[in-house]
């Protein structure tokens, strides 16, 4: 991942349209055996498969599959490439959303960092994680990482700028129903959620995050949690919230609860070693 304001790495491996997404868990679901349209699996030798909902004559998907194949990701019948590096790698972080024992959600609630994702998801396994962005657009971009300190650091990039500091004063109880006036009240240039989620259980735990003049405060909520699986993007209505207490704290503790939250799922690394399988 990368930005001028605090982000890191060089990008993600994979940026993908909404339809290209779905394609590509279309040929995911195939490698599984799930029949993805209802209507039985083409013959890979017979005819190319065009894509479930560009039957429909949907030309956005039926350019999709075209961009897809020029990447040389899928063939001609919207099946994974065997043999390809890159498509092969596409097949592990499409393996680790689908398998997640949990999801981290950083939802960034105000505006200041246009440079940043909206949305960033941490699709968690034993073995790592697979990043995701969701951008205003709808594009998404996909990386994967196995060390937890590295996936701890990305899920704060989009929040949290390498030069914040401490917070300021005493708790301060704000109203979210007008997150913009709230966030005036502290100074954030940011305000965030961040929520760690599970599949059967829901959220697990969730904070809010605003970092601004004030430096950082950090209240803890009560969030619903998220619907449908732990694939699913959580939504939460600060509206329906009651007031939260924000109380100041420092970048450094912001890090070490958000690298608790991963180490719950993840696990380390050993000296010397790359990192466990992933699935």
């Amino acid at each position: 991942m990368s930005g001028p304001d605090g982000a890191i790495g060089t990008g993600p491996v994979l940026v993908v349209t909404p339809h290209e997404l779905d394609l590509l868990e279309d040929a995911h679901a195939r490698v599984l055996g799930i029949d993805v349209d209802g209507e039985g699996l083409d013959d890979p030798a017979g005819e190319a498969v065009r894509p479930r909902r560009a039957r429909g004559g949907s030309a956005a998907r039926a350019e999709a599959l075209l961009s897809l194949q020029g990447r040389g990701l899928l063939d001609a019948h919207g099946a994974l490439v065997p043999d390809s590096p890159l498509a092969d790698l596409v097949l592990v972080m499409l393996d680790v959303r689908l398998a997640a024992e949990a999801l981290l959600v950083v939802e960034r609630r105000l505006a200041g960092a246009e440079d940043r994702p909206d949305l960033r998801l941490l699709h968690l396994v034993a073995a790592g994680g697979v990043v995701e962005d969701l951008h205003p657009g709808g594009w998404h971009g996909l990386d994967l990482l196995v060390d937890p300190d590295l996936l701890a650091d990305h899920a704060l990039a989009p929040v949290l700028h390498p030069e914040a500091v401490a917070g300021v004063g005493g708790p301060v109880r704000l109203d979210l129903a007008d997150p913009d006036e709230a966030a005036a009240t502290l100074g954030a240039r940011v305000l965030a959620e961040l929520t760690l989620a599970r599949p059967d259980a829901g959220t697990e735990e969730s904070v809010l995050l605003a970092v601004g003049v004030s430096g950082c405060h950090v209240a803890t909520t009560t969030a619903p949690p998220p619907t449908g699986t732990v694939g699913s993007t959580p939504s939460s209505d600060s509206r329906s919230r009651p007031a939260l207490t924000f109380a100041p704290t420092t970048p450094e503790a912001v890090r070490a609860m958000v690298r608790e939250w991963v180490a719950r799922v993840v696990e380390p690394l050993q000296d010397g070693d790359p990192g466990p399988g992933l699935p």
